[in-house]
């Protein structure tokens, strides 16, 4: 049985559009049920992207290390915090698939 992550439907996304650089703009979360509202930096709004579809947390880090060049190593901790920030805050939920 797989984990994946998947967005609160209660979750309101609006793109910014601040900079001219793939993967840099400011973006911005709000939780409709608390009002509480997030604020995404370059590759935040990314992975915010890649969880348009339903992902593991293996996905997601897979998925930033090829598109920054860098070694999963390296980027997974920060993935894995920024991930349980937006599930502490509601925006994620989390799924069982088989």
């Amino acid at each position: 049985m797989t984990e994946k992550l998947y967005r609160s439907p209660h979750t309101a996304f609006i793109m910014g559009f601040e900079c001219s650089e793939p993967h840099d703009d400011t973006s911005y979360l709000a939780n409709l049920l608390t009002s509480e509202i997030a604020v995404l930096k370059g590759p935040s709004t990314v992975i915010w992207e890649i969880l348009d579809q339903p992902a593991s947390t293996e996905e997601i880090v897979t998925e930033i290390s090829d598109i920054y060049g860098l070694p999963r190593e390296t980027i997974a901790e920060s993935v894995l915090v920024f991930l349980d920030s937006l599930l502490n805050q509601g925006l994620l939920h989390r799924v069982s698939e088989s």
